[in-house]
């Protein structure tokens, strides 16, 4: 009897606008029960795909990787490339930031405000969350935001906006 080659089925995730890498794979993996080693496997592309949840982006990731994963999630390469920070735009690793207004439109982590420069949602004209207001306690990586809570008090990201200080940025109409 000879072995067959069974290709993987996978469930469909639909990225987010101006959503971060980190918290679509968090998402893409819940959706098809893979862990970040299983996920690098499946793509050929070994610790890198940890490595890009914890926003580890160096070495940035290359065409080619973007590729091969894109094969796998089924999300067109340069589709991934718009949620990874834009040549030249440094990030902040840490704190991981959230506007909690942002996050009751759309349940999801902006690239954006993980960029160095960014103190602000210009948005909203709030200041960023780095730390849940209710208990102190600082944002996982969004590949590991599953309800939108804080993983220590449960507060919901859309009622920290209930928290947030005005910025000194302009809002956006």
């Amino acid at each position: 009897m000879e072995a067959i080659d069974i290709q993987p089925w996978m469930f469909r995730v639909e990225p987010l606008e101006g959503e971060s890498l980190s918290h679509f794979l968090g998402r893409f993996r819940r959706a098809n029960e893979l862990t970040p080693t299983g996920l690098g496997k499946m793509a050929g592309l070994g610790g890198a795909i940890a490595r890009w949840e914890k926003f580890y982006l160096n070495p940035f990731p290359s065409g080619e990787q973007l590729a091969a994963l894109a094969v796998v999630v089924g999300v067109e390469a340069e589709r991934l490339q718009e949620m990874l920070p834009p040549a030249g735009v440094g990030m902040k690793l840490e704190p991981i930031r959230l506007c909690g207004a942002c996050y009751a439109q759309s349940p999801c982590h902006k690239i954006e405000w993980q960029f160095k420069g960014m103190q602000g949602c210009d948005r909203h004209g709030l200041r960023l969350l780095s730390e849940c207001p209710n208990c102190g306690a600082r944002f996982k990586v969004p590949a590991l935001w599953v309800d939108g809570l804080c993983q220590r008090c449960f507060m919901g990201f859309e009622e920290m906006v209930k928290s947030q200080k005005l910025c000194c940025t302009e809002m956006r109409l």
